[in-house]
């Protein structure tokens, strides 16, 4: 038994996955690579300009090659990840140019400092299974960034890094790179440490630069993470089932694309979908839709065996009392309760477009309370206790019985609202706890040096890469 919950019957994911086929096949998506469309028409696409169309034949077939199960290796196999692993693995939310800064709470531009900062603190707390990189290294180039992430990621955390890459030359250099980490590109293929986001843009445009890194990344095996965001009312339709075409007909031409560059390339079908504030365009996190749309497309990724990332659940407020605190724990209840076998964020603010060691902390706080709601329980012999109850009879009292000794603890709840699992016990707010508690992890979590010999290697690979990509010498 596991708290779980949809949002489609059977036969309306048969129908978004009819409607998704259409629209690939009718309408068709941009494709602003010549190389990749010439990629498509060599596997039977339709190539007129920059549009292509997906006979059913296509998507059919790449659906038929889906790796249904993988693992996301990380430096330390204790941290190696396999997906789908029966519950919701966590990341933090990225990829922020902003931070709130620890001891003012101003925003400001994100550095390299600010992302190795959040590295540390995420390989310190175990609600964070993985680390998708906070915040951008916006003090250096912005070609550089991208690899620069992965660069501080690897060198500051041990758990598996999912990074984003939005460019061929950024996607070669980070494999290159964690080649060096993995021992090999061959061992890379066999145990990607990082994947990385690269995504369509909605409704249905794969951008020149992005494509060709999703190809050269599934050349390589890298997990790639296409997180669309089709937004109901200005770049999908006004309507849920209309939002869940577009989204889902973008997740198809991904796998498409991905099987016609390597038939063994992982995916993860990962969106970020709901409705737009038709006040100011924006995603509206807020809306109840949100959550639906989370939950549909979790079910469309079972719908195909593709492993998921697509709930991701947090109001992103700092609890000054036990309500606000409460309400965001049932606010990741609701998410974490999808289909959904990966969610990032962790540590959001401002619509995931700052990130704050606040934050952070205080949502792996939450988390650990919202995790109560979501064990799973047996249901056998033992935990249906009918030789107890009958035993016990009518009108008899459980309590002292040794079946209730043996079991209670696990499943039932003895903990408050107010018990700390990260937090520290102390004086002051919510938010003082939380601020406090980042200083000391900053100030004593020490995370195992990569080799001196490696980190030499890894410094000449990133000169190399600044002069190529910024052509630089």
């Amino acid at each position: 038994m596991k708290a779980l919950f949809g949002f489609l019957n059977g036969d309306e994911a048969a129908q978004i996955h009819e409607a998704s086929l259409a629209v690939l096949e009718k309408t068709g998506i941009k494709v602003e690579s010549e190389k990749v469309r010439r990629l498509l028409a060599r596997h039977g696409a339709r190539e007129e300009g920059s549009k292509v169309r997906l006979p059913r034949e296509m998507a059919t077939e790449a659906i038929k090659q889906v790796r249904r199960q993988f693992v996301l290796t990380a430096r330390d196999p204790a941290w190696h990840l396999t997906v789908p692993s029966g519950s919701t693995l966590n990341a933090t939310s990225g990829y922020a140019p902003f931070v709130h800064d620890l001891e003012t709470d101003e925003k400001r531009s994100s550095t390299g400092q600010d992302l190795r900062d959040f590295a540390v603190v995420a390989d310190y707390l175990d609600a964070v299974a993985f680390f998708w990189p906070l915040a951008m290294p916006t003090d250096g180039p912005p070609p550089l960034e991208e690899l620069s992430a992965l660069d501080i990621s690897l060198r500051h955390t041990r758990k598996h890094i999912q990074c984003s890459c939005s460019a061929e030359k950024t996607a070669r250099w980070q494999v290159r790179l964690a080649a060096a980490v993995a021992g090999g590109e061959e061992k890379l293929r066999q145990n990607p440490i990082f994947s990385a986001v690269a995504s369509p843009v909605s409704p249905l445009t794969f951008e020149k630069d992005t494509v060709e890194a999703m190809v050269v990344l599934a050349e390589a095996g890298i997990p790639v993470v296409p997180m669309n965001m089709a937004l109901g009312g200005t770049t999908a339709p006004a309507t849920m089932a209309g939002i869940l075409v577009m989204a889902n007909a973008e997740e198809l031409a991904t796998l498409v694309i991905l099987k016609c560059a390597n038939p063994e390339a992982p995916m993860v079908y990962a969106s970020d979908s709901g409705p737009a504030d038709m006040r100011s365009g924006e995603v509206n996190y807020a809306a109840p839709e949100y959550p639906l749309i989370g939950a549909a497309m979790a079910q469309m990724a079972r719908f195909y065996g593709i492993p998921s990332m697509v709930a991701h659940g947090s109001s992103e407020e700092l609890p000054a009392d036990l309500t606000a605190f409460e309400r965001n724990v049932l606010r990741v209840l609701i998410s974490q309760a999808t289909w959904t076998d990966l969610s990032s964020w962790l540590g959001s603010r401002d619509s995931a477009i700052s990130g704050s060691l606040v934050n952070l902390v205080m949502d792996a706080e939450v988390y650990a309370h919202a995790a109560a709601y979501l064990r799973q329980f047996s249901v056998d012999a033992g935990t249906l206790a009918l030789d107890v109850i009958d035993e016990i009879g009518p009108a008899g009292h459980f309590l002292s019985h040794k079946h209730t000794v043996r079991h209670f603890r696990k499943e039932l709840w003895t903990r408050r609202l107010r018990d700390n699992f990260v937090l520290d016990p102390g004086e002051g707010s919510y938010i003082e706890r939380a601020r406090e508690k980042a200083r000391s992890i900053l100030a004593t979590h020490k995370v195992p040096p990569l080799e001196e010999g490696l980190l030499k290697e890894m410094d000449d690979l990133m000169q190399s890469a600044r002069r190529d990509i910024l052509g630089q010498g």
